[in-house]
């Protein structure tokens, strides 16, 4: 009697145990993260070269579920070489002395409307640390690789970005629109 009752608590402890929220392995090679802007009226835009995530997601479990982003400042390009040369600058994303951007979430919720998803956390760029939250769609879950998408602006200024030289925003938008477009695998087991 007692090996069964063992054995019963066992298997309830199993299926009351909550759902843990999958690893995906991001395919680098078919995912990017962009910015865009304008400069003196000029649509630009841009990509960082190297950046890695840590994704945990499941949505029965998004209490357990995070993103954690870093990006290497040094490696952002647009193709244009003055711009390309005035971006790892000390006003603007300062590579030198801040040689990583990172986004942690600290919430993932799900859309009343279902349309997807909005992940809240805190972004720090230049050194410094702000509340970001952005919305984000996923392709269907049970086919390989998830697509993740996700567009939203931030304030340059909020970080310091080329405050010095442009802080009323007459050449540099104030609002610098981040891009996401992820393709990832749940890892295996």
């Amino acid at each position: 009697m007692k090996k069964f009752l063992c054995a019963a608590a066992l298997v309830f402890s199993l299926i009351a145990a909550p759902a843990l929220a999958a690893d995906y392995v991001v395919d680098y090679k078919n995912s990017k993260i962009g910015f865009s802007g304008t400069h003196a009226g000029n649509a630009f835009s841009g990509t960082f070269g190297t950046w890695t995530a840590l994704i945990r997601f499941d949505p029965a479990d998004l209490a357990g579920s995070q993103i954690i982003a870093t990006l290497d400042t040094n490696t952002a390009k647009t193709g244009s070489s003055m711009y390309d040369g005035t971006l790892p600058q000390a006003d603007w994303l300062d590579v030198k002395n801040h040689p990583q951007a990172t986004f942690t979430s600290s919430a993932i919720t799900a859309k009343e409307d279902g349309s997807g998803y909005t992940a809240a956390g805190e972004l720090t760029l230049r050194g410094v640390t702000k509340p970001v939250s952005f919305d984000f769609t996923l392709g269907d879950l049970a086919q390989t690789p998830v697509a993740a998408k996700a567009s939203f602006a931030i304030d340059r200024l909020d970080f310091d970005i080329g405050k010095k030289s442009d802080a009323a925003a007459e050449w540099v938008s104030r609002e610098i629109v981040l891009t996401l477009d992820i393709s990832a695998t749940p890892r295996a087991e």
